[in-house]
């Protein structure tokens, strides 16, 4: 039988699972309800694409002359009734608007550095670190005000908070479900056999052992395809339900996407990109870090040959990598390294690529985590893979 035909059967498997087909419906449900209970403010989302398509996405002084002339005129039209509630809306993004530069202004990050130093009592070492790289924050900031780059019309952010409920109220959800069918889904299919008592008959022979290599890849394909199918569903019926359309190449950092937050601070990103490509930046994100989960299964499947115990003890990986910052020292830069662990990563989506994720703020944090633990993955498969081939079978 070919490798491909393996690989065929071996994702079938899951995908024929009543259990994990259940679990994928219900997730998707979940994450459909979730949509639906927003969906009441529909009608006061209206205005950011209205205004976008009527004076253009980017907030010019000329621009923003006509809208106040604008919305001058049609309150003169009212001749003392009270103003619509469209209107109403218009006058709380003009007012937004104006105020840009003068809130901007107030803003300096390097006082907020200190203050996260202080927030996180560290010292030594580790306060110098974190220091220098909100000085670097300081100097993309002014970036972003002398080229204008936060001047796009987009959801506004402190009565709406539409950035955070995409990329923190349905993104972290949608991760754990799709970590929790992804574990299930590579154990089973490194674990049939064993599970089913035919390990003999499959691996007793030189290049029966190599057929574990075919289950590492159909855990990987498994895993990008339940990524797709949970991501499918959910963004498709969330971007149906809310309309982006004049509002995809607004930039990630407009001054609209300041959501109100104990900091009360504007979403900073490190690069200047628009909303459709930063979106497209935390999917496949996702998905690099699913095919990474993915892969850490698979090992300690091969490992302890039994999924209740693989579900358990990836269980613990995850929570043990998340609680590990915890217990380094503040006063060092291993705090820093501790950070750099896929679980830390997947715990606050709404900050992937931002300079606002306090600890995590590092321009290349994403970058290197999901780099390093490329190589510390591949590195345990291929301990496993290598185990495997000279281990009893029972």
């Amino acid at each position: 039988m070919s490798a491909m035909r393996v690989i065929f059967h071996e994702c079938k498997k899951v995908f024929s699972s009543p259990l994990l087909i259940a679990l994928i419906v219900l997730f998707s449900a979940f994450n459909l309800f979730i949509i639906w209970n927003e969906s009441y403010r529909l009608d006061e989302l209206k205005v950011a694409n209205e205004l976008a398509e009527t004076y253009g996405l980017q907030i010019t002084d000329k621009s923003l002359r006509q809208f106040e002339e604008d919305v001058k005129t049609d309150l003169a039209g009212l001749h003392g009734a009270p103003a619509p509630v469209d209107l109403q809306r218009k006058g709380m993004y003009l007012q937004m608007a104006k105020s840009i530069d003068s809130k901007y202004d107030e803003i300096d990050w390097n006082k907020i550095g200190e203050r996260e130093v202080h927030k996180y009592k560290l010292s030594g070492s580790a306060a110098e670190i974190l220091k220098k790289a909100y000085n670097k924050l300081s100097r993309r900031f002014e970036e972003i005000k002398e080229t204008d780059e936060h001047k796009t019309w987009f959801f506004s952010g402190k009565p709406y908070r539409m950035y955070g409920f995409l990329f923190a109220s349905l993104f972290r959800p949608i991760i754990f479900e799709t970590l929790m069918l992804i574990v299930l889904a590579t154990a089973l299919i490194t674990n049939y056999e064993f599970e089913n008592k035919t390990c003999l008959v499959a691996y007793s022979t030189r290049r029966g052992r190599s057929l574990m290599k075919d289950k590492l890849a159909a855990s990987l394909l498994t895993t990008a395809g339940i990524v797709t199918v949970i991501l499918a569903l959910t963004l498709g019926v969330y971007f149906a339900v809310f309309d982006y359309s004049h509002l995809w190449g607004s930039a990630i950092s407009s001054a609209f996407n300041w959501e109100y937050s104990m900091d009360d601070l504007p979403y900073v990103s490190w690069w200047n990109l628009s909303f459709a490509e930063y979106l497209l930046c935390s999917i496949l994100l996702l998905y690099v870090c699913m095919l990474l989960f993915s892969a850490i299964s698979f090992a300690i499947s091969v490992l302890v040959k039994n999924s209740y115990y693989t579900f358990f003890l990836f269980a613990a990986f995850f929570i043990i990598a998340l609680l590990t910052p915890g217990f380094a020292s503040v006063s060092s830069a291993l705090i820093f390294i501790t950070v750099h662990n896929l679980s830390v990563l997947c715990m606050n989506p709404h900050m992937w690529f931002m300079g606002n994720g306090g600890l995590t703020m590092f321009k290349n944090y994403e970058l290197v985590t999901a780099g390093v633990w490329t190589v510390i993955t591949s590195t345990l498969c291929l301990y496993a893979l290598s185990r495997f081939k000279k281990q009893e079978l029972y």
